[in-house]
């Protein structure tokens, strides 16, 4: 059973995007970077469909704040072992909070 999957993002709007999760983690010195994986991850889901359904992503900086200081903070320790675990986590988060809208 294949799906049909299609992305509409532009070359431009992702530039503009990048352009504004660079800027949010330049001027947070970092703090702002959750924020900035979910604003990418709303674009990107904004923008694709799977067999017609469209994608939305509801997971919020706010929410993934406590899971990046976390795995900063046990990868900074661990020497940077933790980051794979850590992958793991955030891509969890992605994932989980991702749906269909009907």
């Amino acid at each position: 059973m294949e799906k049909e999957f299609k992305f509409s993002g532009t070359p431009g709007g992702l530039f503009i995007n990048i352009l504004k999760v660079y800027f949010t983690i330049l001027l947070t010195l970092g703090i702002g970077t959750p924020w900035a994986v979910c604003r990418l991850e709303r674009w990107k889901a904004d923008h694709t469909t799977i067999d017609g359904r469209k994608i939305q992503f509801n997971g919020n900086g706010s929410d993934l704040f406590g899971k990046f200081l976390i795995g900063y903070f046990l990868t900074l320790i661990t020497l940077g072992i933790y980051i794979f675990w850590f992958a793991i986590t955030l891509q969890k988060f992605l994932i989980e909070n991702r749906k269909f809208i009907d």
